[in-house]
């Protein structure tokens, strides 16, 4: 009997020492992760955005059929984050689609849910959930936010690209040799490789791997987590500077 307890007593321990080990790891992940954010939080002389994108197609098991049960699924997904109110929910029709559409325009807070359904020859063929939220905040937030998104919807997609970034704006139409500046310090600071560019005024993007993210994605055979793009927006006058991870997934 004392052996037997005995064993008991060591399989707990070890079961301790596994979860303190799991613990301790992904606390470092998000410290590597702050250093980012802390980085990426000097882009910009003005206001700051963060941005969280996210891309899912629902699994077959998922699909949902009826369309109150479409807005009901934005709704279940708008609690998770915390959203209960001044909610606006509406339908689009397209020629082989039909999306619903969850919005809710906060003070600190923008979010947009749109599920698109797909059909051919009156059948379903595939569902696509796409998540919108802009926040007043930093990258740091943009990625906590990220995070909880994937732990509510990852479960349910069969293919999956999320991004977390924040913008920033500098007055006026900046050179490109201060572009240059800006983005060769930030690659610095983040002791980041750059794995692809395009530095022209037409078109500024450069795909980097630094070694404080553990994600990263693939652009062929080599491996991406941060993404530094620019363009000078006309109406505004300004340059609008973005930092992403792992890359930026939105139109700019």
């Amino acid at each position: 009997m004392y052996r037997w307890f005995r064993r008991i007593g060591v399989i707990f321990l070890l079961i301790l020492w596994m979860m303190a080990g799991m613990q301790l790891f992904a606390t470092k992940n998000e410290a590597k992760e702050t250093t980012v954010a802390q980085v990426f939080s000097a882009i910009g002389d003005t206001e700051r955005e963060g941005i969280v994108e996210y891309y899912g197609q629902l699994t077959e098991k998922k699909k949902i059929i009826m369309l109150e049960q479409r807005e009901e699924y934005l709704r279940e997904i708008a609690e998770e984050l915390g959203i209960y109110d001044h909610i606006v929910v509406y339908r689009t029709y397209g020629e082989n689609s039909q999306t619903t559409v969850l919005q809710k325009d906060g003070a600190n807070a923008d979010t947009s849910l749109r599920l698109v359904t797909w059909r051919e020859k009156g059948e379903i063929t595939r569902q696509t959930l796409l998540v919108h939220i802009s926040m007043d905040s930093d990258l740091e937030m943009a990625l906590r936010v990220r995070r909880r998104l994937k732990s509510i919807l990852d479960e349910d997609m069969e293919t999956v690209r999320s991004s977390a970034l924040v913008s920033g704006n500098y007055a006026g139409n900046l050179s490109l040799a201060k572009r240059n500046q800006i983005a060769d310090r930030l690659l610095q600071d983040l002791d980041a490789s750059v794995v692809t560019e395009n530095r022209d005024m037409q078109l500024y993007t450069i795909y980097g791997y630094t070694p404080y993210l553990k994600e990263y994605v693939r652009q062929g055979k080599k491996t991406v987590n941060v993404n530094i793009a620019m363009y000078y927006d006309e109406t505004k006058d300004e340059t609008r500077v973005y930092g992403a991870v792992p890359v930026l997934g939105i139109d700019y």
